[in-house]
This record gives C-alpha cells, sequence and structure tokens, in this order.
C-alpha cells in the first residue's frame, strides 16, 4: 500500500484494488424536518455541517489485506459505505478495480418479509452473479450459513448472528476480487467466527484484496500487514499492523484513564458504610512506572495505593479489597491480614495517617472492565466489623494487547510438540 500520492493513472490502475483521493463525505444535520423543507423552498440553510470524512488518501494494492481501526465514530464504516459506492462522496473520488462484496450493517440488503432462502437469491442478483450462478452456488451458501430450517423463515425473526451468517455465506459465495467487511463478525458465535477467518484466510491465500474493520487488534495484526488509524473522519495514521495497533492501544489507554477517572471524581452513587474511625482518603491504581492509572495490560504489573487518617482510636483495623467484573462478578478478594504471614497494622492513634498497598506482578485478567471495592475492617472483634466499606470505589480496564488467549483469565502455559517420523525426530517447546 503506497503511503505517498506517486505513480501515474496507468500504473496505478494495475497495481490498486482501490484508489481514494481527497475523499470526503459531509452530511446536513437539521434539528427538525420541517427545516430541511423550508430550506428547499425558501433557500435557506438550517442545518449543520457534519464531516464524517474528511481528506482521506488510500491506495490498497491487489492481493493486501487492509484494516481500519479508530474509536467509536471515528468515521470508519463510512468510508467502508463511501468504497462500496453506498455513498456519494462530497468531494474526491473512489475507484475500484474487480467485483466488490461487503458486509457492512446486519441486514442490509435483506427483505424482511423473504425468507433466508428467497434473501439469498435477491442478494445475489444483486451483487451481479447469473442465475445459472446463483444455483450452482445456492447450496453451499445454505451449508455455510449452518440455519437449518430457519432458511426457510423470513429473515425478520432472525438473531443478529443468524443476519451474519447469511450475509457472509452469501458475500463469500460471489468469489469476489474485493472482500469489504465491517465489525459484523463480532455478533457471530465462536464456531461461526472461526469459519468466516478460515475463509478470510483462504482469500488471502487466493490474492484477494480484503478491507475490514475491526477493533480486535490480535486480528488486526494477524491478518493484516497494513493498517489504517482513524479519527473524527481523517486518516491519523497509516502503516505496518504492529506500529499503528499499538498508536491505537497507547490513545485507547490514554482516553480510558480520562473517562474512567472522570468516573471516578463524580460524586458516587454506589453505597458506602461504617464506623468511620478510620477513613480512606484516596484509592488509586498504580502500572509499573507508578504512575496512576485506569487502564492496565495483561500480564504486566499493578499496584492499587490506599491514602488513610485515623480520626479516632481504633485497635486493629485491616485493609482489604474486592475485585468484580462491571457484571458484578466476583472475582477474588484479599487484605494483608489473611496471608501466611499476616502483616498487622496493630492499634492506631487519632491523627494517624499512611498508605496501604497491594503489588500484584502480573494481571491476571484478559480484557474488558472491572471494578474494585474497599473493605476496611475493625479485626479486633469476634466478627469483623465495617470501618470504611465503599462499593465501586475505582472503575479500571484490562487491555490484552498480544490477544494470546480468550476468557477471563490469563493462564501461564508451556507447550511442548513432539514431531516423529522417516527424517527424525523433533521437539518444540513455547512459553505462553
Amino acid at each position: 500500500m503506497q503511503e505517498q500520492k506517486n505513480g501515474g493513472r496507468e500504473g496505478r490502475e494495475s497495481t490498486s484494488a482501490i484508489y481514494a483521493e481527497d475523499l470526503s463525505k459531509c452530511y446536513q444535520i437539521y434539528k427538525k424536518p420541517i427545516h430541511r423543507m423550508w430550506d428547499v423552498l425558501f433557500r435557506t440553510r438550517r442545518y449543520e455541517e457534519f464531516w464524517a470524512v474528511r481528506n482521506v488518501y488510500l491506495d490498497i494494492p491487489h492481493g493486501s489485506t487492509v484494516g481500519i481501526i479508530g474509536e467509536n465514530g471515528a468515521g470508519k464504516s463510512s468510508l467502508l459505505k463511501l468504497l462500496t459506492g453506498i455513498t456519494v462522496p462530497t468531494t474526491g473520488k473512489v475507484e475500484v478495480q474487480g467485483r466488490v462484496a461487503s458486509l457492512l450493517e446486519l441486514g442490509a440488503g435483506f427483505h424482511p418479509e423473504f425468507t433466508g432462502r428467497e434473501n439469498i437469491r435477491l442478494n445475489c442478483a444483486v451483487l451481479g452473479m447469473t442465475p445459472e450462478e446463483t444455483a450452482e452456488r445456492f447450496q453451499g451458501i445454505v451449508d455455510f450459513s449452518e440455519l437449518g430450517e430457519f432458511i426457510d423463515r423470513p429473515v425478520k425473526n432472525y438473531s443478529s448472528g443468524m443476519y451474519v451468517r447469511l450475509g457472509f455465506s452469501v458475500a463469500a459465495s460471489v468469489d469476489p476480487d474485493i472482500l469489504i467487511i465491517d465489525e459484523a463478525l463480532s455478533v457471530g458465535d465462536e464456531h461461526f467466527r472461526g469459519k468466516c477467518t478460515n475463509k478470510l484466510n483462504e482469500f488471502r491465500e487466493r490474492g484477494k484484496t480484503i478491507v475490514f474493520v475491526s477493533h480486535d487488534m490480535g486480528a488486526v495484526k494477524s491478518m493484516c500487514k497494513w493498517v489504517v488509524l482513524m479519527d473524527q473522519g481523517r486518516v491519523l495514521e497509516q502503516g505496518t499492523a504492529e506500529k499503528v495497533a499499538d498508536t491505537y492501544l497507547k490513545r485507547a489507554k490514554a482516553r480510558g484513564n480520562e473517562r474512567l477517572s472522570a468516573v471516578s471524581r463524580k460524586g458516587s452513587e454506589y453505597p458506602r458504610w461504617g464506623s468511620g474511625e478510620v477513613e480512606v482518603l484516596a484509592v488509586e491504581m498504580l502500572d509499573e512506572h507508578r504512575q496512576v492509572t485506569h487502564v492496565v495490560q495483561t500480564e504486566r504489573p499493578y499496584s492499587i495505593r490506599m491514602r488513610w487518617i485515623a480520626h479516632r482510636d481504633t485497635p486493629n483495623p485491616v485493609f482489604g479489597v474486592g475485585l468484580y467484573r462491571t457484571d458484578g462478578t466476583y472475582l477474588n478478594g484479599s487484605n494483608h491480614h489473611w496471608r501466611k504471614q499476616p502483616l498487622e497494622l496493630g492499634a492506631v492513634k487519632a491523627g494517624d495517617e499512611g498508605e496501604v498497598e497491594i503489588h500484584v506482578d502480573r494481571m491476571p485478567l484478559q480484557h474488558g472492565q472491572y471494578y474494585l471495592t474497599l473493605f476496611l475492617y475493625d479485626h479486633s472483634k469476634a466478627a469483623p466489623t465495617a470501618i470504611d466499606h465503599r462499593e465501586h470505589v475505582l472503575t479500571f480496564e484490562v487491555v490484552d494487547v498480544e490477544r494470546a488467549q480468550h476468557g477471563l483469565v490469563y493462564i501461564p502455559s508451556r507447550w511442548t510438540i513432539d514431531r516423529r517420523g522417516p527424517s527424525g525426530t523433533q521437539s518444540m517447546e513455547s512459553q505462553a
């Protein structure tokens, strides 16, 4: 993929699957529907301009796999609609060489009252397939979709996953030169996503061009050699998958810190109770560089720091934290007393203050959002009583850069492979 605007038109047509120059799309946003009619009748201007895409330059060679990444609202889907011809650019131009199949919005191109079978025939015709081609590939589309008896039911009764199954099956069957996919595959189940990934790999091996939008940096890094990062409708950066994906993750981490710290600064709407002899003034998460953060990476060290002050004498306060997933699943609870070698703070006097920290060498959680609950209890009694209990005291996000595993937790593991044959024995070992 060329990053500079060079080469003549004839040379470009032989190497470029998609070429876009100074590509922009502006939408007119009206506050009220009647304002649109007033503009037509009285030639006024009662709208605001919204530039969904602005001054984009792309030169995508044949046979390449290109990822388009960015936060929600960055203009990724709008750009794909321009590349596929669904929308007309306000300025600039797009040149596409070859047959294009796209899977953008769920259900786009499907008639809700038609069955799956009827929509297959309809979409094949829209994509330029002859009746003979459709008949030849029809059963393969049905089999790939795995919709079973639902193939004979109206698609208005389909779930989002069923829409994806049908849409991808049709798009893949066209045998396109260029396949353009939005984030649609993310709603499919694990089995079907695996089938789609295999099909995409098959397209790549056959020299097809693939352009897709994804928030899965693991998929972007594994499939793409070139990645485009968008922000507010503009191309912020283009380059290798590793370089641009890292830029995206750094920006996401910075914005996540800003967003989540703002949430934490607001007056808490979550319960807080206790006798109040000792007050926790602040709970902070620290990264490996001892910087306050709200975003940490899987397998990287972090700490939780609690700053406190005693208002009255307290015999034996114990600090603890509870770790929860955002859906309320309780993942872990820990304090400095329940240990092989307990740390005893002992009696504290009014006016005493200090800090308590919990250090974790490796973040064991996978990508997602989580929160902490503070447990400060008096352990001098037979049944520990709350001194300062704060629900949902800190929200944070875990980012898994490598996407080496799936699920809830990261489990360090060691893989070994032995291979024996006529040529000898081969042994391999990998840490993860």
